[in-house]
């Protein structure tokens, strides 16, 4: 027997605590809105918000509400198909390619945003 898994792992990089709550939550949201999710399955995380929002119906301890929610997450994004997953979590991981320099004293940085206007 092979302890091995036939399913994917998804790999994420090393993130502090919040930046990888931030991370989680953005990709819920976009598992939430992917046509490919299963209607079924996009109960969990929104039951879990409702939890969160409603009263508590079982107060079972202080952090009843972060166990549930966290699990509500959790099993969405395990049941959900991992080739989606993966999809999501390669665009949220994506880099853009570029270099950082230091803007001196003496130059501007470029504001791309507002058009210039003549003669001033």
């Amino acid at each position: 027997m092979s302890s091995k898994s036939s399913k994917p792992k998804v790999t994420v990089p090393n993130r502090g605590m919040w930046q990888e709550l931030l991370l989680r939550a953005r990709l819920v949201w976009r598992l939430l809105h992917d046509p490919r999710v299963p209607w079924y399955l996009k109960i969990l995380p929104i039951g879990a918000t409702v939890y969160l929002i409603a009263p508590d119906f079982l107060p079972l301890n202080p952090l009843d509400d972060t166990v549930i929610v966290g699990l509500g997450f959790y099993l969405f994004v395990e049941l959900c198909p991992q080739d989606v997953v993966a999809e999501h979590m390669a665009a949220l991981n994506r880099v853009v390619p570029g270099t950082w320099r230091e803007v001196g004293e003496d130059e501007a940085p470029q504001d791309r945003g507002r058009p210039r206007r003549r003669g001033t």
